[in-house]
């Protein structure tokens, strides 16, 4: 079910229709895949439901995909590896993906009376970090503020 929230933005930003579509993203270094709603006319974009990618390993701390942690991915042959496994797990979710599409597109048309689309492919690809992409990000942040006083 989707909350509220959603629908009144909808309705104070006067869209009139919409698609919802799914693609590959990143959070936290963790590859997830996002279902959203988007308004091209607008560039209304909202996220209906995150799903992660790999499964949670408790000894690890971290979540895995195969032998490949995703937090701790060493070199970027290991890299590419694990976005292989990752496109397959992709590919077999598609059907349950599209079969969620479809049930938050037929609740925002029910409840806000708006037609939308549903484009039933997977976008994109899924980012994968090594430990030194990991490493780079940490060190750009501790840093980015050193030259900000001039």
């Amino acid at each position: 079910m989707i909350g509220i929230e959603f629908f009144t933005k909808i309705k104070l930003l006067g869209i009139e229709s919409g698609v919802v579509e799914f693609s590959y993203a990143s959070s936290d270094f963790v590859p997830v895949i996002l279902i959203e709603f988007y308004d091209e006319d607008t560039g209304f974009n909202y996220v209906l439901e995150s799903i992660i990618l790999g499964e949670f390993c408790p000894t690890k701390e971290s979540y895995i995909i195969g032998d490949f942690n995703l937090s701790r991915i060493k070199n970027s042959d290991g890299a590419k590896m694990a976005k292989k496994l990752l496109v397959e797990k992709g590919k077999t979710m598609e059907i349950e993906l599209v079969s969620k599409a479809k049930k938050f597109a037929q609740e925002i048309r029910e409840r806000s009376g708006i037609p939308v689309e549903v484009i039933p492919k997977l976008k994109g690809s899924p980012e994968v970090a090594t430990e030194y992409d990991q490493n780079m990000c940490n060190a750009g942040q501790v840093l980015g503020g050193i030259f900000d006083d001039y």
